[in-house]
């Protein structure tokens, strides 16, 4: 035996399917008509009360008494596209909960209730942002600490993905998912390197020394690291930029 989906019965196919392509990104990937599947395994099904064999006046709409649950890694995002319908009915405004999750809960073009949560993966990442450890995160979040073990394991294995070749925080730049997917995804050809070019450093260390990174490198910080510096910075915030750097590189502080 399996669980295979979860059907929901609505009035107007085209405008609940509008719905769930507009705020949730959804599309059909079974069409049957009446009833359709869409990309997360919701099935819309027109009619409901004609196959079930329920009597039309015993169709009760909005009974508040199951939600459908989505989670985001991106909330404010969310809230951001939400604002654009204001016809959306909301139960309630965006809240916090005490395990420190923010989430709204709204209602579909037939009232069937539905819960926008923060992830809690993006929920524990931010208290690991902070400093907290793993049992610290675990009581703030009221979640088992072997779970939040997981995610603190992931959270630090998406940190050092991210930790480019002369440890700069890749995910904390303004250009990460714009203008750039940072140096390791494209092997140093990032945006403000010459066309086709790869970064001084990486050059030297991936292509020359074969090294995965500067940390081991006894030249750190070299001249390249000096010929490369960012013009923003004044003398002083570059070299606790290249402090900072080091230690992340050398893993003397936490990633």
């Amino acid at each position: 035996m399996k669980f295979c989906s979860t059907l929901i019965a609505v009035k107007d196919m085209e405008k609940s399917l509008q719905f769930y392509k507009d705020l949730f990104g959804q599309e059909v990937i079974l069409d049957l008509g009446k009833n359709k599947t869409l990309t997360c395994g919701l099935v819309l099904q027109e009619d409901f009360d004609q196959i079930a064999g329920f009597a039309p006046d015993t169709m009760k709409f909005q009974p508040n008494t199951m939600e459908l649950y989505f989670e985001t890694e991106d909330f404010d995002g969310f809230l951001k596209l939400l604002d654009t319908y204001p016809q959306i009915p909301r139960l309630h405004e965006p809240k916090t909960y005490p395990w420190l999750q923010r989430g709204i809960h709204i209602y579909d073009p037939d009232g069937h209730l539905i819960e926008v949560s923060q992830s809690m993966y993006s929920v524990a990442c931010s208290q690991f942002e902070k400093g907290s450890g793993v049992e610290e995160t675990a009581k703030l979040t009221q979640h088992p600490a072997e779970l939040v073990k997981t995610w603190h394991e992931k959270y630090q294995a998406d940190k050092k993905a991210l930790l480019s070749v002369c440890g700069t925080d890749c995910g904390a730049c303004y250009c990460f998912g714009k203008m750039c997917q940072g140096c390791n995804a494209c092997e140093g050809k990032v945006f403000h390197a010459p066309e086709g070019k790869a970064c001084p450093i990486y050059e030297c260390v991936r292509n020359d020394k074969g090294m995965h990174d500067c940390g081991k490198c006894t030249l750190v910080p070299c001249e390249i690291w000096q010929r490369t510096r960012d013009p923003k910075y004044s003398d002083e915030e570059f070299q606790e930029n290249v402090r900072m750097r080091v230690k992340a590189l050398r893993q003397e502080i936490s990633i």
